[in-house]
């Protein structure tokens, strides 16, 4: 069975609110009158986390899904609108750091009052969502016992929404392809006139190993002396999920990286070989399919031991990561109060590595152009107190959308 694994170390060092672990689900007998239930799934964060929940009523394919007004407990009784749609629930956590969103699998199809046969636990889907590898829909609570169902697939975005029909996909199982990657997948099954929709699959990949779901984090003052932290990010992959980690040394702009010997933990004590250097740290994490490999965004340039002036907390960008959007420099922690800061803006690889500077870009400020699609960006950002200066890197943004 697919399951997504969060590292142990540094959790309380996440910032930008918690990290879903597990999706939201729903459960409950999908027809007119009956009240469905909306558990949070599970998360890692800061302190205590609070959630918030929004059922959406969408059509059959989780498109032109529109929030239904009120429905805002973790409870929801279906009511005649609702029949022949499907229904979504977001659920909005909130911890010390801020709030993140995550979504549920579609339930539904909805049946009408009093209907024939009924769905009260939807089919679920076993195998590992690799292209090449089946999957199989199974299982789910019916009125009437199927005895000939009919099924047909569907390709969904990473979220279970806006999903469209897989050609040709007409059994009970299916094998993934490379279109798959990167999407999810359901099952639909047509029984005794009643349509039910699966539980989604996984995320899908292209190969054997976990999905990083979310990309490791360096925490901690960039200075000769002190101590970094590695949070190995979310992911999601089959069984239990172990972490390895080398730490790495770069130039300011993440060229020339060096692995630093023996350092293979999810700490690292700078050392005067990094003064004026960043430092990444990759994760490899395996499960019983394989191993892959996450990169953390840059951390550094990292200051000299006797420097007055140190990041004590990285900058980090806000802002979607799509052409046509402004990401703003939120400018992280000093070890001096409120320094003059200015900027310039670097382009990267998807990994936030190999770093260029984008010339005229020099505000806290910057608007993604078509350029930058497919690119990772960072702001470096130099602080000045007095006479002296540092200069430290945002985290890396995503890969920027078209």
């Amino acid at each position: 069975m697919l399951a997504l694994a969060h590292a142990a170390v540094g959790l309380a060092l996440l910032a930008g609110g918690p990290t879903s672990a597990t999706r939201p689900l729903v459960t409950g007998t999908l027809e007119q009158g009956m009240r469905l239930t909306g558990t949070p799934g599970s998360w890692v964060g800061n302190g205590t986390i609070a959630y918030a929940y929004q059922w959406y009523r969408c059509d059959p394919a989780g498109a032109k899904c529109s929030s239904i007004h009120g429905a805002t407990n973790a409870t929801y009784t279906l009511v005649a609108k609702d029949v022949g749609h499907t229904l979504g629930l977001t659920v909005r956590a909130t911890d010390a750091t801020g709030t993140t969103a995550a979504y549920s699998a579609l339930a539904g199809l909805i049946a009408a009052a009093a209907s024939r046969n009924v769905v009260s636990a939807q089919p679920a889907v076993t195998g590992d969502a690799i292209v090449g590898s089946p999957v199989k829909v199974e299982g789910g609570t019916w009125t009437t016992t199927p005895t000939a169902p009919g099924y047909a697939w569907k390709r969904c975005n990473a979220n279970g929404r806006l999903c469209t029909p897989i050609a040709g996909a007409t059994t009970d199982t299916y094998s993934l392809t490379a279109a798959d990657a990167g999407h999810v997948l359901l099952a639909v099954v047509n029984a005794g006139g009643q349509t039910a929709l699966s539980l989604v699959t996984g995320l899908g990949r292209t190969s054997p190993g976990p999905v990083a779901a979310d990309r490791p984090t360096v925490t901690g003052p960039l200075q000769q002396g002190k101590r970094l932290s590695a949070a190995a990010g979310s992911w999601a992959g089959t069984g239990t999920i172990r972490f390895a980690y080398q730490w790495y040394r770069c130039s300011a702009s993440g060229a020339r990286c060096s692995s630093i010997r023996g350092s293979t933990r999810a700490t690292y004590t700078e050392v005067a070989a990094d003064v004026g250097r960043a430092l990444g740290v990759t994760v490899r994490a395996t499960d019983s399919t394989g191993t892959t490999s996450a990169y953390s965004a840059l951390a550094g340039p990292v200051a000299a031991a006797s420097a007055t002036l140190a990041a004590t907390a990285q900058p980090t960008l806000a802002g979607a990561a799509s052409v046509g959007r402004t990401l703003t420099v939120r400018p992280g922690a000093w070890s001096v109060a409120a320094p003059a800061l200015r900027y310039a803006w670097l382009r990267c690889n998807a990994n936030g590595r190999l770093c260029t500077t984008i010339a005229g870009a020099a505000a806290s400020t910057y608007a993604l152009v078509a350029a930058d699609a497919g690119k990772a960006i960072v702001a470096s950002v130099t602080a000045t107190a007095g006479t002296a200066d540092q200069a430290v890197l945002t985290v890396a943004s995503a890969p920027v959308a078209p």
